[in-house]
């Protein structure tokens, strides 16, 4: 697995493609990663594995979407974590897009495991650092 970093991105690319407020102390690791300079995204393809501060992703494929300033990641399924040792969540959804303020939506088939709580929804929005849950 190759491990891409926010300075090898902005090195390759340029900084005036990426916004480093959201890829800012994010870790993403990928086999293969694709640079589409003229629609304003990087993705990154097979064994798609992404951490900050708050969590873990993993994921088959991830885009991240400068214009729309979010991370897109889809799997068979997508599974998220938490790195907090006093915030402990996992869960699972078809799709996981992963925004700027680390808040997070698991789409399609989403279940979550959250302080001793099971959640199945279609949608359910997770933001890991407050804890607040909701679903649609």
């Amino acid at each position: 697995m190759k491990n891409i970093y926010l300075l090898k991105i902005l090195f390759l690319i340029g900084s005036s493609f990426i916004n480093a407020e959201v890829l800012s102390n994010i870790e993403i690791r990928s086999d293969k990663v694709e640079f589409e300079i003229d629609i304003n995204k990087i993705s990154f393809l097979d064994n798609v594995s992404i951490d900050s501060k708050y969590i873990s992703i993993s994921a088959n494929s991830a885009v991240y979407d400068d214009k729309n300033k979010v991370i897109n990641m889809s799997g068979a399924p997508s599974k998220i974590t938490s790195n907090k040792e006093n915030n402990i969540f996992y869960g699972l959804a078809d799709k996981i897009l992963f925004f700027n303020n680390e808040r997070v939506h698991l789409i399609g088939n989403a279940t979550m495991e959250y302080e001793g709580i099971s959640i199945t929804s279609n949608l359910i929005i997770f933001n890991p650092i407050t804890g607040n849950i909701s679903t649609e």
